[in-house]
C-alpha cells in the first residue's frame, strides 16, 4: 500500500500550494503507506504517523517528478507523479474568439482603406486600448454561411502591415476548415487534420504575417482524439482549452441546454478523473502528451454582461480553493454580425465585460500559448 494524497498526477502547482521563494516552491507531500514501511520522498525521509506520511520538498523545475518510496519486509514499492510548477504565478486572463470567417469575407469584398476601420476589428482595438486586452481569433478556411462559399485564399494581403502592427495584442490561429459539419475532428485522420491546419495557417501567414500568426489553443468543438495530439504539437500546440470537461452548455432549438455525462468528448476525450479535477481546479498538465489543459467557465455569446461579471467575480473570490490565477473568456465571431441569424446587438457589451472585469480585479492580459498560460517566468 502506497499512495500520494496531497497532489494528483498532472497537477499544476503555484504559490497557493506551498511557500515560494527565490529558490523554488516548497510543498508538503502527504500520503499513506503501510505502518511498518520506511518511506522517503525524492530521497528525503518522511515523517510517519500510523499509515500517514509527509515530507517537504523543493520544486525547482518547470516539470517535476515526485517519487515516494516505501520499503518493508515484503520489498520496495514506489509511486511517482508529475507536477508542473507555475513559477511566479500572477493573475492573468485572455480572450479567445472562435469561428472567424465573416470578417475576412467582408474585408475581401468591401476592401476598406484600412482593415481596422471595419467595425469588428475596430471594436476589438477599442477594448484593447481601454483595458490592454489581448485577443486570439480562431479562423475557418471556408465561410459556410456565405452563398458564394468564401474561402480564406481569397483574402487579400493588402492589410498585412496593419495586422503586423497590431500583432502585440491580436493573434490569428487555426480553428477548422469550416463550421459545418459539426464535430469535424472528433474521429478524423491525421492527414485530414494536418491538411486543414496547414491550409488555414498558410493563408494567415500570407495575408497577416508571421507576427500575427499563433498556434491554436483548441479546435472546433474541442473534440480531438489523443492520437491526433501529435499533429497539433508538431505545429506548435502547447495547451488545449475547452468549456467542456463533462459539463457543456449548448444551444438546442434556441434554448440553452446543459449536457452532462460520463464521457468527455467536448474536452478531448479525457476520462472522468481528469474531468473532475478540471471542474474543480480548471488547469491540468498531461505528462503523457506534455500538454497543458484549461477549462473555460463561461461563453460570452451565451452569458449576458451581468452573468459574465458575476461569474468572473465568483471565480476570483474562490481562487484560494481553485488555486488558479487564470481566466479565459470564449465566444464566437458570427454573433457580432447583423446578417447572422442569431445576431447579438449587445455583442460588444458582453465582450466589454470580459475585458473590464478582469482588468478591474488586477488581471494582466496575456496569450495563453506563451509559457504556462501566459506566464513566461521559465523563459526569462
Amino acid at each position: 500500500m502506497l499512495e500520494i494524497t496531497s497532489f494528483r498526477n498532472g497537477e499544476v502547482v503555484n504559490h497557493y500550494c506551498g511557500t515560494e521563494t527565490g529558490a523554488g516552491l516548497e510543498i508538503e507531500i502527504r500520503g499513506i503507506a503501510s505502518p511498518q514501511s520506511r518511506v522517503t520522498v525524492n530521497g528525503i525521509p518522511a515523517i510517519r504517523n500510523d499509515r500517514e506520511f509527509s515530507a517537504k520538498i523543493l520544486l525547482t523545475e518547470k516539470i517535476n517528478r515526485i517519487t515516494a518510496t516505501a520499503i518493508d519486509k515484503f520489498g520496495e514499492f514506489s509511486r511517482t507523479i508529475t507536477l508542473a510548477y507555475d513559477k511566479k504565478s500572477f493573475l492573468r486572463y485572455t480572450v479567445r474568439i472562435d469561428d472567424n470567417s465573416f470578417l475576412f469575407t467582408e474585408l475581401a469584398r468591401e476592401r476598406p482603406a484600412r482593415a481596422f476601420d471595419h467595425f469588428y476589428l475596430a471594436g476589438l482595438k477599442k477594448l484593447h486600448q481601454q483595458y490592454g486586452t489581448k485577443f486570439i481569433l480562431k479562423c475557418f478556411y471556408c465561410n459556410d454561411h456565405d452563398p458564394d462559399k468564401f474561402t480564406l485564399d481569397r483574402m487579400p494581403a493588402i492589410y498585412k502591415s496593419e495586422f503586423e502592427d497590431n500583432a502585440e495584442w491580436l493573434h490569428l490561429a487555426f480553428h477548422a476548415r469550416s463550421e459545418f459539419p459539426d464535430r469535424p475532428y472528433q474521429h478524423c485522420s491525421a492527414e485530414r487534420l494536418a491538411g486543414d491546419f496547414d491550409a488555414v495557417s498558410r493563408e494567415i501567414i500570407r495575408f497577416a504575417g508571421e507576427k500575427s500568426y499563433s498556434p491554436p489553443t483548441n479546435v472546433h468543438w474541442a473534440m480531438l482524439e489523443p492520437a491526433n495530439f501529435r499533429v497539433m504539437k508538431e505545429r506548435g500546440l502547447k495547451i488545449l482549452t475547452s468549456g467542456g470537461f463533462m459539463a457543456n452548455r449548448l444551444f438546442v432549438d434556441g434554448i440553452v441546454e446543459t449536457i452532462t455525462g460520463n464521457a468527455c468528448d467536448i474536452g478531448f476525450f479525457y476520462e472522468q478523473d481528469v474531468s473532475h479535477h478540471m471542474l474543480n481546479r480548471r488547469v491540468f498538465f498531461d505528462p503523457e502528451y506534455e500538454l497543458f489543459l484549461s477549462r473555460t467557465f463561461f461563453c460570452f455569446n451565451i452569458d449576458t454582461p451581468q452573468e459574465i461579471e458575476a461569474k468572473i467575480i465568483a471565480e476570483h473570490e474562490k481562487r484560494d480553493i481553485t488555486r488558479c490565477d487564470i481566466l479565459e473568456a470564449v465566444g464566437h465571431e458570427q454573433y457580432a454580425f447583423k446578417n447572422y441569424m442569431n445576431f447579438l446587438p449587445d455583442f460588444f457589451d458582453r465582450l466589454d465585460a470580459c475585458c473590464r472585469v478582469p482588468a478591474e480585479l488586477g488581471y494582466a492580459p496575456v496569450f495563453f500559448q506563451d509559457g504556462i498560460f501566459g506566464n513566461e517566468a521559465w523563459e526569462k
